[in-house]
């Protein structure tokens, strides 16, 4: 029941999406893929081992069972695939790959007795991964090929306030998680205050703003001097975030906003207005005049148990019979096979079943990064031809 209920809430909010979003007779397709860039589970023996001491984890437990660095088959694989695709344009499948810049630097962060924090550039973090060294080269080939284009997901996917507090008081199964480079856990303080780590953009006290907003312009500067240009767009991790985010996206060069359905608010924010939440739709303009761009379709395997591609096709055939960009959300974890193989080749098969069906069913598509779209919105281009 709790599961059909949530189906039939997400279909009514898409259709708010779709009613009131921006038209374009247009097919206009892209694919926005969270988490690059970020650590979640080192490898099967540490899951397992944490699991053996009851340690919970944050959000979907599919994430920690199987989500991890991009290795070089990894990103291989899923070249190939996108270079196999062509639209109208003959442009290649294009994704959005939403990138966090750094993870923890464990071993400074034990040395300061959990008292600083430290992180490290994600490019040295594949370095201590095996068949990761070269990982990063393919991130290279893949934006050359205009497959790949990284925007902005955070400097890391971690409230760091947050986990520094829990991992000063000892909160079970937080260090125990750390000794094994794992910050991904869940703290139960009480039987109604559940805490995770995930959502960087949260926070309490209006004073936390100033640690976020330093960490905002650190991750921004390290993803040019990474990646060569500057992001348009952003995702706010856990899709948490409020408007003190969004002017300090703003005074950065943040044009575009990436959403889900809803934004959760800040702690802090939902204090104020006694809000947790609110609906977006994709054309929406804040106060700032930046435009959020809302996901109304979903490629996302690895989370369920006998998946297929074709409620996302029909999520599509939805959008574009409304005149609607569709804008796909799959993270990274359908894409990733360090933890299951056998997972990621069945899903790598049913995402190029779906885009071969896409460009069949319809010839005019046109694949798009998220900035792209942004670009197409802001220049009021939508409604040519």
């Amino acid at each position: 029941m709790y599961n059909l209920y949530n189906k039939i809430k997400r279909r009514s909010i898409i259709e708010y999406n779709n009613y009131k979003s921006f038209s374009t007779k247009r097919k206009i397709l892209v694919f926005e893929s969270d988490d690059w860039g970020s650590i979640r589970m080192p490898n099967k023996e540490i899951y397992n081992r944490l699991i053996s001491k009851n340690i919970k984890f944050s959000l979907d437990d599919s994430f920690d069972k199987y989500d991890t660095l991009a290795s070089e088959n990894d990103l291989n694989c899923l070249i190939e695939i996108l270079s196999s695709i062509k639209d109208k344009n003959d442009n290649n499948a294009k994704i959005t790959l939403n990138t966090v810049v750094t993870n923890p630097n464990f071993e400074k962060i034990k040395a300061s007795n959990y008292t600083e924090y430290y992180y490290e550039v994600f490019t040295e973090t594949l370095k201590k991964y095996p068949n990761h060294e070269n990982s990063f080269k393919l991130w290279e080939k893949g934006i050359s090929l205009n497959v790949f284009k990284p925007q902005f997901h955070g400097r890391e996917h971690l409230n760091v306030l947050m986990w520094l507090n829990s991992l000063k008081e000892n909160h079970y199964g937080v260090r125990d998680a750390f000794e094994d480079n794992v910050f991904s856990v869940l703290v139960n303080k009480k039987e109604d205050e559940r805490i995770h780590f995930l959502s960087a953009f949260n926070y309490k006290q209006i004073e936390d703003l100033k640690f976020l907003e330093k960490s905002f312009i650190e991750g921004l500067e390290i993803f040019f001097s990474i990646f060569g240009f500057k992001p348009k767009s952003m995702i706010a991790p856990c899709y948490t975030w409020d408007g003190n985010i969004e002017k300090i996206a703003l005074s950065n060069g943040i044009k575009y906003i990436q959403s889900f359905l809803t934004q959760n608010y800040s702690l802090y924010t939902r204090k104020l207005n006694s809000k947790e939440y609110i609906y977006h739709y994709t054309g929406e303009k804040n106060n700032n005049n930046q435009i959020y761009l809302v996901r109304n379709c979903e490629f996302e395997p690895s989370r369920i148990e006998n998946p297929n591609y074709l409620s996302c096709l029909k999520e599509i055939e939805n959008a574009f019979n409304k005149n609607k960009p569709a804008i796909v959300v799959s993270h990274r974890i359908n894409f990733i096979g360090g933890l299951d193989i056998r997972k990621r080749d069945r899903n790598l098969k049913l995402f190029k079943d779906l885009l071969n069906d896409i460009v069949v069913k319809w010839p005019d598509v046109e694949f798009m990064f998220s900035d792209e779209l942004g670009d197409l919105i802001d220049n009021n281009q939508f409604n040519s031809k």
